[in-house]
């Protein structure tokens, strides 16, 4: 589940392992893996072991999971950098893949995540 890296600052950050229902596996900084609720939880109750399984979240999605998480992490992130990635981030993704998103965020319990991902497919219904 943990492991240990150095960042630029040669302090070591923890990461936590997940894996995707099809087998991706994924490092990922705690401090951006516990932005899901729902790994943060398992992490503190000792309940993650080495590799924490996402059985209802497919590799595709998780990877553009991890993608928002990673950077939304960043302590340094501004407003408008938010709204100039989020922008970004969501501007390629089809109405399954905006559902596979919100699934999977409301899965992970990221409520900012799934807002987003909501907001998405109601603005493409309307057009």
């Amino acid at each position: 589940m943990a492991s240990t890296q150095e960042n630029d600052d040669k302090k070591p950050e923890t990461t936590i392992t997940l894996k995707s229902s099809d087998g991706e596996v994924f490092e990922v900084p705690e401090s951006a893996a516990e932005l899901s609720f729902t790994i943060k939880n398992m992490v503190e109750d000792g309940r993650a072991g080495d590799v924490i399984s996402l059985e209802q979240v497919d590799g595709k999605t998780l990877s553009w999971v991890v993608t928002y998480l990673k950077k939304r992490a960043v302590d340094t992130f501004s407003e408008k950098d938010k709204e100039e990635f989020d922008t970004e981030f969501f501007s390629d993704k089809d109405v399954n893949s905006l559902f596979d998103i919100g699934n999977a965020a409301n899965y992970l319990n990221i409520k900012e995540l799934l807002d987003m991902s909501i907001t998405k497919i109601v603005n493409l219904r309307r057009m």
